[in-house]
């Protein structure tokens, strides 16, 4: 009888220190995508303004110049590390114009940094 109560007790703890790690697990999940999340949400808003510009771009008789400038300032505002080195727009002819853009975001993750890329090719013909 001595020995089952001793096991019952050990059997519990273990319970306790299962839920701690099961806690610890969720906690670490959760807090992981409320920071990775919204990198790739703003990644998709800079990826459909690119498509829009390719769209758009030639019916507004926009220069390549001018549409590098307008995709630079909008992923200022939306906070995405985009340096104008990495960002290229080219025309492709008069009624075409493609952008290439290749960036990666640093990410804090409390234990440790993670840098997520991201690159999108798009010209006027693949943007329609």
């Amino acid at each position: 009888m001595a020995s089952q109560a001793l096991s019952l007790r050990s059997m519990r703890g273990g319970g306790k220190l299962q839920m701690l790690l099961a806690l610890a697990v969720t906690a670490v999940l959760v807090v992981s995508a409320w920071r990775i999340i919204p990198v790739y949400v703003k990644s998709y808003q800079f990826q459909d303004e690119i498509r829009n510009k390719c769209k758009f771009a030639p019916v507004d008789r926009k220069s390549p110049e001018t549409v590098k400038e307008e995709l630079l300032r909008f992923a200022q505002e939306i906070d995405l590390p985009v340096a104008r080195e990495q960002l290229q727009v080219n025309a492709l002819g008069p009624a075409a114009i493609r952008v290439e853009v290749k960036y990666s975001v640093p990410v804090d993750l409390i234990l440790f940094d993670i840098n997520i890329p991201f690159e999108y090719n798009v010209d006027s013909k693949s943007a329609l």
